[in-house]
Formats: structure tokens, C-alpha cells, sequence
């Protein structure tokens, strides 16, 4: 494991960015930018099943560019976009053994 993975990865601050009609662009920013593997992990992690309006539980996954979760999603979808992301980034975190003390 290299020294980059040797800290957990944590959400450190959330903004919304822009409105599009019903939708709004939320970034989540990371305390630190995660590697590619990291990153893909994230983004192809299988979130628990969502409920909700079919844009919702049909609409695609968050993209991470550099430091930054950014997704554009239902506005009344702000709280399953919450935990949906820090899931994800649990798993990440886990699957890399970021969630582990360094020795």
C-alpha cells in the first residue's frame, strides 16, 4: 500500500453549485484527492437499493474530479444523495484499508 492510502479519506465540506430547473448540482469536497483506484471504486460501487421519484432510483451514479463528489440530482433528493456518497466513500475507504490504523 502506498504512503497516499496510508489516511481515510473524509468528507470535509458541501455545496451546492447551480439549479437547473428541478435539479441541483451538490459537490461534496474530500479531504484529500483520492488516487484513480480509489476513485474508481467509488464510482462503480453498487449503492443499497434507492426509493424514491424515477429520475432518482433510474438517474446515474457521482463523478470524483480531483478533490471534489460532484453530481447533479433531484433537488428533493438531497438527503438519499447524502448518504448514497458516504456509503460509497465507505466502501472505498474499506476496500482500500483506508478505514485501518497505519502501523
Amino acid at each position: 500500500m502506498s504512503e497516499a492510502r496510508s489516511q481515510e479519506i473524509t468528507i470535509v465540506d458541501r455545496i451546492s453549485v447551480k439549479e437547473i430547473r428541478d435539479r441541483i448540482e451538490v459537490e461534496w469536497r474530500l479531504s484529500a484527492k483520492p488516487d484513480l483506484e480509489w476513485a474508481e471504486v467509488f464510482q462503480m460501487t453498487t449503492p443499497p437499493e434507492r426509493k424514491g421519484a424515477v429520475d432518482w432510483v433510474m438517474g446515474g451514479g457521482p463523478d470524483v474530479m480531483d478533490s471534489v463528489v460532484r453530481w447533479l440530482i433531484p433537488e428533493a433528493e438531497l438527503g438519499n444523495a447524502d448518504a448514497e456518497v458516504k456509503y460509497r466513500l465507505a466502501v472505498a475507504n474499506e476496500r482500500l484499508g483506508l478505514d485501518r490504523p497505519v502501523p
